[in-house]
């Protein structure tokens, strides 16, 4: 830069005069001026460009697959095979009782203060298992008993009289004879008082029966003729 400011100042020394001499002189000092600048400010900015360094470039690390862990299989338990003759068990019983309610009825009954009668059956074919009151009787005093098989004895008490239609007892029998079997329900010892004069009262008693086959039942009964 040194050089062209040197040769302008020459110029000048020489022809100040001459106007276009000094104005072409001046142009060439600012173009140099300018050029030394350019390439001054290119060199510099060659200089100031980082360079690339010879370092590697880093790669990132592969990503590692996950194993799957194996599960150890487990055997279904085998489960216990049916017994085939355990059902032959539960279905074919030795023996089946069945039960059989007998009522004993009254038909026209008036002011009857007391009565007592026995029920005979076959106790091969029925088994006495209870007794209870009928709807006649839910007001008296009630009472029965069995010393021997085949003989029930029954008997009741009502200060106020029994009066009309209807079971006076209902003896529960458990079915024990074959299916071709039948027992006769027969009414004994008939005894009936009247509740106010305490004086017999005539009946008549009808007998059932009772069919194993069909489970056929006619209960017997005790009718007070007017």
């Amino acid at each position: 830069m040194r050089v062209w400011v040197d040769l302008g100042l020459l110029a000048l020394a020489d022809h100040w005069k001459v106007a276009l001499g000094g104005v072409t002189i001046l142009v060439v000092v600012v173009v140099g001026t300018l050029l030394f600048g350019v390439l001054g400010s290119d060199t510099a900015v060659a200089d100031l460009t980082p360079t690339t360094s010879g370092q590697p470039t880093a790669v990132p690390d592969a990503v590692s697959t996950p194993v799957p862990t194996p599960v150890a299989k487990v055997a279904p338990t085998p489960l216990p095979k049916a017994d085939p003759t355990s059902s032959r068990k539960l279905i074919d019983p030795i023996v089946l009782l069945t039960n059989v309610n007998v009522p004993i009825h009254l038909t026209g009954s008036e002011n009857i203060g007391s009565l007592e009668f026995v029920l005979t059956y076959d106790p091969s074919v029925l088994k006495m298992s209870g007794v209870e009151a009928g709807g006649l009787a839910q007001s008296a005093l009630f009472d029965f008993g069995s010393r021997i098989p085949g003989r029930l004895w029954v008997g009741l008490i009502d200060s106020e009289g029994i009066n009309g239609d209807g079971p006076i007892a209902v003896v529960s029998f458990e079915v024990v004879g074959p299916g071709t079997s039948a027992s006769l329900l027969a009414l004994e010892n008939i005894t009936t008082y009247d509740a106010s004069s305490l004086l017999d009262i005539l009946t008549n008693a009808t007998s059932g029966s009772f069919t194993v086959d069909g489970r056929a039942l006619t209960a017997p009964t005790l009718a007070f003729p007017r």
